[in-house]
């Protein structure tokens, strides 16, 4: 089995992704054609800098030759890409320490799998309409995640025996064995009880114990076993023409669906059904499938905010400071609700929607400072970017940064809490953005925007860019645990509001 690493948003010719695979480069134009069928590969201009979000414009969408010096090839994409016998792995643009991450690799993926499990749902397919495929990797990873958290699929038989631990069966005791008649009382010395054990040829079963070794067969030979620690299942010799044709399979499967009422045992049958239905099919077609994400930016604002104990959905009354009187009638809102909605105006009376879309921070904290009774107001904004300075003839120029668009929210998230940091009587104030980091957290530095930084008299601070430790960060939410001392991960340079 071939394959590689590519760091995600990095620029890639055809020959370095035919290196990186070892295979040739008529075969890897085949599959790059691929990957950018479903969106995993982009083509853009060579002049776009590497790591930076993409825009409709930066990407081509005419096929250009790769003798082309304008087009180069970018991973947009974090996680797992299997196609025929290649697998692509896929790694976060801030990784930059090593061509092969495989343990930061790993972790990535884990901290993948507890974000797609909060949704509870088997990715089943790839794409839509004519673009959809069997994703054959994630659900044999599902079957084989299942079966190790719940075991094998079993249907229990009722079965009556002598002295056993179940129920007594009373009325088949006195009927059907002797008894001990001592004063007048009888004594049994042979119970008949009732019991379950498991039917270890239930056809369900061994077809289940089939497709378990199969699914370990086909990731061990993709080395996926090892990205994602599954320990390698062997329960049977059997094959899946053993159990009949496609068609006798999914009617013996139908027919135990229709007589099975678990929840968790229902969603292994559909999902084995989809495994049976689909892999024969794959064997005469494309052999395409995935696991990741091509939003990594989503689950780097999950992390941050479960991480620091965001409180943007709290309301004010569970705050753990007092509730000025100013806004004691509003005791019941949520911290994210207190910002104003857009009022409409017109020859009709003004309009306030308060289902309209208005700002939305990514976390608020609120937390005590150097151990003193004074708290901090913290807005912070979780930004999947890659800040660096770029050495130039003529001095520095910053790379990687958020946009102008971004950097306007952030100050209008400050404003939107001005009003009640100062009658909270908060005495101290932070706005910044978190940044992934591989190494060690740094306090990175900071960004104005001056004419924003005066408005309606009022002096507003400038924003923070500190930089996180990603693994340290990652292991916390695999955790599920919630920094208590902000202190440790956040530099304490403050706003102080007047």
């Amino acid at each position: 089995m071939m394959g590689g690493f590519f760091r995600e948003r990095k620029h890639y010719r055809l020959h370095e992704i035919s290196k990186e695979l070892d295979t040739s480069p008529e075969k890897t134009r085949r599959l790059v054609g691929i990957l950018k069928k479903y969106g995993i590969v982009k083509t853009v201009k060579s002049s776009k800098p590497e790591y930076e979000d993409l825009s409709s414009q930066d990407i081509i969408l005419a096929d250009i030759e790769e003798t082309s010096i304008d087009a180069v090839y970018l991973f947009d994409f974090v996680g797992i890409v299997v196609i025929e016998d290649c697998v692509f792995k896929c790694y976060p643009k801030y990784i930059d320490s090593t061509a092969k991450p495989l343990q930061q690799l790993k972790q990535v993926l884990k901290v993948i799998k507890k974000y797609n499990d909060k949704e509870q749902l088997v990715y089943l397919y790839n794409g839509d309409g004519e673009n959809r495929i069997f994703n054959r990797l994630a659900v044999s990873l599902y079957l084989l995640e299942n079966y190790f958290q719940y075991g094998i699929y079993t249907n229990q038989q009722e079965i009556i025996e002598t002295n056993g631990n179940g129920e007594i069966l009373w009325d088949k005791t006195i009927h059907e064995t002797f008894a001990l008649i001592q004063k007048n009382r009888p004594y049994y010395v042979e119970l008949q009880t009732q019991g379950t054990v498991e039917n270890e040829t239930d056809y369900i079963r061994r077809l289940h114990e089939c497709v378990l070794t199969q699914c370990t067969k086909e990731l061990r030979k993709t080395d996926v076993l090892e990205l994602f620690d599954i320990a390698e299942v062997e329960l049977t010799t059997a094959d899946l023409d053993d159990f009949g044709d496609t068609d006798y399979i999914q009617y013996r499967i139908e027919r135990e669906l229709q007589t099975q009422f678990v929840t968790k045992k229902r969603t292994v049958l559909k999902t084995i059904y989809a495994y049976i239905s689909n892999i024969r099919m794959e064997q005469e077609n494309l052999q395409y499938s995935l696991y990741g994400t091509n939003s990594f930016n989503l689950i780097w604002e999950k992390v941050c905010a479960d991480n620091f104990g965001d409180m943007r959905y709290r309301q004010l009354s569970e705050l753990p400071t007092r509730i000025s009187e100013e806004y004691a009638a509003r005791r019941n809102e949520k911290l994210l609700q207190i910002i104003d909605h857009p009022i409409w105006h017109g020859n009709s009376p003004d309009i306030l929607d308060d289902n309209a879309d208005t700002l939305k921070p990514d976390i608020l904290c609120i937390y005590p400072v150097r151990e003193s009774k004074e708290y901090c107001f913290a807005i912070y904004d979780a930004k999947y970017y890659c800040i660096h300075f770029e050495k130039k003839d003529k001095g520095y120029r910053i790379a990687g940064q958020p946009g102008i668009q971004d950097i306007v929210k952030q100050y209008l998230y400050r404003l939107a809490y001005d009003d009640f940091i100062e009658k909270q009587g908060y005495q101290y104030v932070q706005n910044m953005y978190l940044c992934p980091h591989e190494g060690k957290g740094q306090d990175f530095g900071w960004v104005e925007l001056k004419m924003l930084g005066m408005i309606g008299g009022k002096k507003i601070g400038s924003i923070g860019v500190v930089k996180l430790c990603a693994e340290e960060m990652f292991e916390i939410y695999l955790q599920g645990r919630t920094i208590e001392n902000i202190a440790e991960y956040i530099p304490q340079v403050f706003e102080i509001p007047k």
